[in-house]
């Protein structure tokens, strides 16, 4: 079972203040064959930049650590990516970037789509009819 990754999972584990992040780390600690994509990345890095003083360098190192945490980032055909959002954007009815991480999940082909996101857990059916098993924490 392939288990994808939101970003604001990934963010709360960073983060040692998170009011999410001891859930996330036991969550994480009992998962296998976890994965994200680029969006995910380049999200991570817009908030880190947004939302911190961390040099370019010191965000380079967050991604890096991403190893550590066993999740991996496998390459993706991001033309496909954006194709299959275009398809399930009727379906599911969610904001592009919320869009485009189920997509990169899809063409990665996850089983699971771990979030802190409660918008995942309200469109858990529709997501489900689409592949994806919604595992909201």
């Amino acid at each position: 079972m392939i288990n994808y990754i939101d970003t604001n999972l990934i963010l709360a584990i960073l983060n040692e203040n998170d009011s999410n992040h001891s859930k996330a780390s036991e969550a994480l600690d009992k998962m296998k064959d976890m994965v994200t994509s680029k969006v995910a990345v380049l999200e991570l890095k817009s908030v880190l930049s947004r939302t911190t003083k961390l040099s370019e360098n010191e965000i380079q190192a967050y991604e890096e650590y991403l190893q550590v945490l066993n999740i991996a980032v496998p390459e993706v055909d991001m033309d496909s990516v954006f194709v299959n959002a275009e398809e399930i954007a009727y379906k599911i009815r969610m904001r592009t970037l919320d869009l485009l991480h189920l997509s990169a999940s899809m063409v990665i082909r996850a089983n699971t789509f771990v979030t802190l996101d409660m918008e995942f857990a309200e469109k858990r059916n529709e997501i489900r009819d689409i592949g994806l098993e919604v595992i909201s924490l």
